[in-house]
């Protein structure tokens, strides 16, 4: 962690900046000393308490509000000097506002002794109207303004057997109304197979309604599915949910294994009785749409580590699609580098074709943690260093991609060699020629001795190579390369 001093040091960030910062925040920003005493209140706080500024600064948290150190996060942090993070609760201003609100609080430290704590204040409105706009940006509504890029199967790329047998299931499932559940790394692309999954579908006019369920705190997650009733709690409004909002179309539940166990019982049973009811609300409304969920980690793994329940399971997973990640379809890397390449030409105006063998090489001795994700943002990066050029060469590469695939202990990318083949002597050297000519020579070299070694197997000689059988292929043909020759 950056201390004060460096960051003043570095870009000049004073205490006046930081609090002109906190001044003009969304959030709500609250600041006292380890007594107790409100030092600093911000406008977004005042409007949220309806309460002046004037009437905070200078006096004990208690003098503002009827709370305790048993139900304020912030004097409990004051008395334990612990950092508390999304509390979500009801909280009453002497003057009479109820608030329903989520708060993070972080003790402030000099050394070893506790000077104070900083809070901050999300209205739950606040956070209904964010999970609102995501959603309405989400929701694939012809007939509504909708999300910009509705996307199908079409946009999918690769011909691996992995995601060729994903891109039949998927499409098989479609147009049935039972629920599918997508088992991907992050970065495999779950929302883009969740979203042409609906888009093959007869409902694909209908709404499609999307929810990262990691993204909202507990306590608030339930009325954003399932909608709020008036009168439930302190300023509740009658407000659908996400589920009445899908009704008719799909809804997508991303990272469903990251939702509280007691709330996918409640999901378990919506999904089974087709009815829903409101938070505070004893009506029942029926719902009838297709429910596609995501999981981040092998959900049998999820069941084991109790973060899904076992019957809720056996409910979504009615059709499973396991997504496989980029390292276990490395033979799709030259298609999804020429789709990434035209996609960022359009974005970045350039006339980029290819990218050399080099740079192809790297790609393919890579283990690609961040899936096709990261190697969309990689060629991006790339595409913007490398000027009036065609091709993207290893200068471009992004610093911290070369440092990843060059770190000597990153593990071998599974299928490929862990260890380095046997060192070859240098072919004899032309007079004259030039450095591409000699690398070509080299490489010619190298690829004949595997060949050989295999028998003229290819697909051998490329596992041994730690590359893809297409770029093998790619590099005999430029090479003039006969692998017949060695059987």
């Amino acid at each position: 962690m950056t201390d004060p001093d460096t960051l003043y040091k570095r870009i000049g960030l004073s205490l006046e900046d930081l609090t002109g910062i906190l001044s003009e925040t969304d959030d709500g920003v609250l600041i006292t000393d380890a007594n107790g005493m409100i030092l600093f209140y911000n406008e977004a706080l005042s409007r949220i308490d309806s309460t002046e500024r004037s009437l905070a600064l200078g006096r004990q948290l208690t003098e503002v509000y009827t709370v305790t150190e048993e139900d304020s996060p912030t004097l409990a942090c004051l008395a334990t000097g612990r950092t508390i993070i999304h509390h979500t609760q009801f909280y009453r201003t002497r003057h009479g506002r109820a608030v329903f609100a989520m708060q993070n609080v972080f003790p402030l430290f000099d050394g070893p002794r506790l000077k104070g704590a900083i809070c901050f204040v999300r209205e739950y409105s606040a956070i209904e109207r964010e999970v609102d706009e995501t959603s309405r940006f989400r929701l694939g509504n012809s007939g509504g303004k909708g999300r910009e890029k509705r996307f199908t199967f079409g946009d999918i790329v690769g011909s691996s057997p992995g995601l060729q047998q994903c891109l039949h299931t998927a499409r098989m499932a479609a147009g049935s109304p039972s629920p599918i559940m997508i088992y991907g790394e992050s970065g495999t692309g779950k929302e883009l197979f969740a979203q042409s999954v609906h888009n093959d579908a007869p409902w694909r006019d209908s709404p499609f309604v999307a929810v990262n369920c990691s993204a909202i705190p507990e306590t608030l997650l339930e009325g954003i599915l399932f909608g709020t009733s008036k009168g439930a709690f302190t300023d509740a409004r009658d407000k659908a949910g996400l589920f009445e909002k899908a009704n008719g179309g799909t809804l997508f539940l991303d990272e469903v294994n990251s939702m509280p166990l007691g709330l996918q019982a409640k999901l378990l049973r919506a999904i089974q009785e087709k009815k829903i009811r409101r938070v505070g609300s004893a009506t029942e409304i029926s719902i009838e749409l297709k429910v596609i969920s995501s999981v981040n980690e092998e959900p049998r793994k999820a069941i084991e580590n109790a973060t899904l329940r076992r019957d809720l399971y056996y409910r979504l997973a009615v059709v499973h699609i396991a997504i496989p990640p980029l390292r276990e379809r490395m033979e799709d890397i030259p298609l999804l580098v020429d789709h990434f390449i035209a996609k960022c030409n359009t974005k970045l105006n350039r006339a980029i074709r290819s990218i050399s063998d080099e740079v192809m090489g790297l790609f393919h001795a890579y283990a690609w943690p961040g899936n096709i994700r990261e190697l969309e943002h990689v060629i991006e990066g790339a595409m913007n260093l490398v000027g009036d050029r065609h091709q993207i060469e290893r200068t471009h590469m992004p610093s911290h991609f070369m440092a990843s695939v060059t770190q000597p202990d990153a593990p071998p990318v599974e299928g490929t060699a862990s260890q380095a083949p046997e060192t070859l002597p240098l072919p004899p050297m032309k007079t004259g020629a030039s450095l591409p000519e000699l690398l070509n020579t080299y490489e010619k070299t190298i690829l004949d001795r595997q060949l050989a070694t295999h028998d003229g197997n290819a697909a051998k000689a490329a596992r041994s190579l730690g590359i893809s059988r297409q770029l093998m292929y790619h590099k005999m043909r430029k090479l003039g390369i006969r692998g017949d020759r060695h059987r």
